[in-house]
């Protein structure tokens, strides 16, 4: 690393472990020159890039504070039992509310969706392959897709062969099912906090506990605070989304990656890796998948279309490693199989080089649509207002000022807006001054108006 990148490290992990307080002010300038003998040009260049960062903010005239709630040391609370799903429906419920401008739903809008393309490959299917669809398939998913989605794979850095690939409903279905194979009910799970909270029903709805392990709006989850947690409690398995994580958008760096992998060796934990979003991103930026650098198997991926085809198709896949035999033979008792239509439908999309199009030009817009939203954001909300700065996936987490999200939202569905307010992901009533919104919008100006009226909302609020 260049000599400023040594010294924002340097401040940077002062920040993430609570050594300076949210709001906190960090050493000024020329106090940074005399600790580290560097000139102001490098001083000033470190905290660029801890602006870069979103942990430091400038305030003329006064230096520079900290945006970022430090990293704790240990997890604030020890393995629980959840119950998130009744507000999640409550949450969801005001978000299809008819007349709403649903801010909060992690899901593609149908202009962002290639309609037509799957539109033309569906009427082919119904007029020549209809027979061949409404057969059963008694494996692990229609072979031309497996095959399809072997190849895939191959972008993220990991080299597995189609029968490595098994096929499920969704990326959540994945999670469970790999869930159910590796642990029992009472049995731990550690999570990222912030949490994805259909990660907080799913294992609510196994009978599991959960142990929340703090992480950064940029680096993802703390290693540091992992493993002290596994020195504490006895863990089953690590569930956490490395590339642009639900909801802070954090991406896990290579060393951080690496560190895991060494964690869980020693400690002989099982992980499984939501990877959702790291193909909405600019070719060429991406880290190398956990299952990448996983050499014993111990990794089990998880991914879906839900993010660049859309939810409703319900189709995901995992590959399980060692425990992909256990998983395999789970599957096949619970649904057989996925329905083949949709399966062979993605399959020839994938083949005929269409998805890898749509990848393209969809990633490129909800770059621009997060780019928009924070603009926005920014403009509307009071001062202080922390924003997150994803360089991928399409979530945008907003810290307020001393302003309650739950509060918020009540006052923001009177008037014809929702999203997803901060005490929904976490089980311990965390994040209760932050909010999610979603940027994978196809309406600039109707999407603009509901951020103005909770800028307005949240200053009355302050």
């Amino acid at each position: 690393m260049k000599k400023y990148q040594q010294v924002a490290e340097a401040i940077a992990r002062q920040i993430r472990e609570g050594r300076y307080g949210l709001g906190e002010r960090l050493p000024s300038v020329r106090e940074v020159c005399g600790r580290f003998g560097i000139s102001m040009s490098t001083a000033q260049a470190a905290f660029r890039l801890l602006e870069d960062q979103a942990l430091a903010q400038a305030r003329p005239g006064a230096g520079f504070y900290v945006s970022f709630r430090g990293t704790p040391q240990v997890p604030v609370e020890g393995p629980a039992r959840y119950e998130v799903h009744n507000r999640m429906l409550q949450v969801l419920s005001w978000c299809a509310q008819p007349g709403i401008t649903d801010l909060g739903t992690a899901v593609l809008s149908p202009g962002l969706l290639p309609r037509a393309a799957l539109s033309k490959l569906l009427a082919r299917q119904a007029r020549f392959e209809m027979a061949t669809v409404l057969q059963p398939l008694f494996s692990g998913g229609h072979p031309p897709l497996r095959h399809e989605i072997s190849k895939r794979l191959i972008l993220q850095g990991i080299e597995l062969g189609e029968s490595e690939v098994l096929v499920t409903g969704g990326c959540q279905d994945a999670i469970s099912l790999a869930l159910s194979a590796i642990a029992r009910a009472g049995d731990t799970i550690a999570v990222e906090s912030p949490c994805f909270p259909g990660l907080l029903q799913v294992i609510e709805s196994l009978g599991m506990k959960v142990l929340e392990i703090p992480c950064s709006p940029r680096q993802g989850i703390s290693v540091e605070a992992l493993q002290l947690a596994l020195a504490r409690w006895q863990v089953a398995a690590l569930v956490l989304c490395p590339d642009f994580s639900n909801p802070t958008g954090s991406q896990m760096p290579l060393a951080n990656r690496q560190r895991l992998l060494a964690l869980a060796r020693q400690y002989d934990l099982a992980i499984i890796e939501d990877d959702l979003f790291s193909e909405l991103q600019e070719p060429g930026k991406g880290i190398p998948a956990l299952k990448a650098l996983d050499t014993d198997g111990r990794v089990i991926y998880c991914s879906s279309v839900a993010k660049s085809l859309g939810s409703g198709l319900r189709l995901g896949w995992l590959c399980g490693g060692r425990y992909h035999g256990d998983i395999a033979k789970l599957k096949a008792f619970r649904n057989v199989s996925e329905p083949m239509i949709i399966q062979a439908l993605v399959a020839e999309f994938m083949a005929s080089g269409g998805y890898s199009r749509h990848l393209g030009s969809l990633g490129k817009r909800l770059q621009l649509n997060l780019k928009k939203l924070s603009n926005w954001v920014e403009q509307a909300f009071p001062g202080q207002t922390q924003i997150g700065r994803p360089e991928g996936g399409f979530v945008l987490w907003v810290t307020l000022p001393g302003i309650d999200s739950g509060q918020l939202l009540s006052l923001a569905v009177a008037e014809g807006v929702a999203f997803f307010p901060g005490d929904v992901f976490s089980g311990a009533g965390q994040y209760n001054h932050c909010l999610r919104l979603s940027g994978a919008f196809d309406d600039d100006d109707k999407t603009q108006k509901a951020v103005a009226v909770l800028g307005r909302l949240a200053h009355s609020l302050l």
